[in-house]
């Protein structure tokens, strides 16, 4: 009879974790709705809205499950993040939007998959019953992060690129013909007369380097921001296996407020520097309440991402949550803005929803 009831409470666990890894999905491939036909110009103001939002919900879900105890360093958490979105904008300009969510998507997957696989960062190992599997379906994920490369991007007269990535704010210009960042539009830009490298091509090309770099770095710190939490519950879960007193947690959800404050905290720090530094700031009232909704609708996601991340482990959740949203955000594009129109991005897309779609299913079943 024990035996039984404990095999059907994983199996509820298991069940709970999967349905918190669908919302999730729905939510971070969601989240930028509110704000899409908005201009953001530099995404300042609107990242620290964005940010009110986030501890809006982390408010509401920590008076729902009982105030429970505030963790200092489970902020640290929400510095990880708040420091990676900080680098979009940045990346963006150097080295492309396309470019850019491959490198801090990928990176970001795979360190939040080795971190559990491999016991990194004092995280205690994941296991699952296929690992093979989990391997495969791991890199079918990131494999349909190269096709989304590949889709091609409606080009604007103002040149203003928006897009959203899970657990990543940006909206930056391209600037496509600019001197800053020439275009293969701009053929003059990019090569000598005398079919040599120019000095703009090779500023050009130290731009790229620079902001490719950025993009790994964001990716790792993208694929971190659970750690500092995740560590202060292995220690309660510790200790109540050894039959001690928890000196902290041992439940997942019991830090979100905590790793919800250390984004909001840190993003009006970094604010507050940019507005020091420019005082000329657009602050537009129009971009708030927007800002706000996008923040509740990441939140959600998030907090839904520390349930699957105690439920199955970052080996499982990771690879499903971050490359799945890409392809809801990209539906959403073609039902609600016309996005992704012609032959072939329809191919792409629904490729990329065949790959995704298999890698799930893979990941899924690896668990056992």
């Amino acid at each position: 009879q024990d035996v039984s009831g404990w095999s059907c409470a994983a199996m509820n666990d298991l069940a709970i974790g999967y349905l918190c890894c669908l919302l999730s999905c729905i939510c971070f491939g969601s989240n930028y709705i509110p704000v899409k036909r908005i201009d953001v110009r530099d995404g300042w103001f609107f990242t620290l809205w964005l940010t009110v939002g986030i501890f809006l919900v982390g408010f509401v879900q920590w008076l729902a499950f009982g105030l429970y105890k505030f963790e200092p360093f489970a902020m640290l958490g929400g510095l990880i993040w708040a420091t990676g979105n900080l680098f979009v904008p940045l990346i963006i300009q150097r080295c492309g939007l396309g470019v850019g969510q491959l490198v801090w998507g990928c990176t970001n997957m795979l360190i939040g998959w080795a971190t559990g696989t491999f016991g990194l960062f004092g995280k205690n190992v994941d296991t699952v019953s296929k690992p093979a599997m989990n391997y495969f379906g791991v890199a079918l994920s990131i494999f349909s992060l190269f096709l989304f490369a590949g889709m091609e991007q409606p080009k604007s007269e103002d040149t203003e690129v928006q897009a959203r990535e899970p657990g990543i704010s940006l909206n930056a210009s391209e600037g496509n013909a600019s001197p800053e960042n020439p275009s293969p539009e701009n053929p003059a830009l990019l090569e000598s007369p005398y079919g040599e490298p120019s000095t703009e091509t090779r500023t050009e090309a130290r731009r790229f380097f620079l902001g490719f770099v950025i993009a790994l770095l964001a990716g790792v710190l993208f694929g971190s921001n659970f750690d500092p939490p995740t560590y202060l519950q292995q220690q309660g879960q510790a200790d109540v296996a050894n039959g001690l007193p928890p000196r902290h947690s041992p439940h997942a959800m019991d830090y979100v407020i905590s790793h919800f404050t250390g984004i909001l905290l840190s993003t009006m720090c970094y604010f507050a520097v940019a507005l020091a530094v420019k005082r000329d700031q657009y602050l537009g009232r129009e971009i708030i309440l927007p800002a706000i909704g996008s923040g509740i609708f990441w939140g959600i996601a998030q907090v839904a991402w520390f349930k699957a991340n105690g439920a199955l482990s970052y080996v499982v959740s990771f690879p499903i949550i971050v490359g799945v949203p890409g392809v809801i955000a990209s539906l959403w594009g073609v039902v609600l803005f016309g996005e992704n129109r012609g032959k072939r991005n329809g191919t792409l897309l629904g490729l990329i929803i065949l790959v995704q779609s298999v890698a799930v299913l893979l990941i899924a079943l690896s668990k056992g």
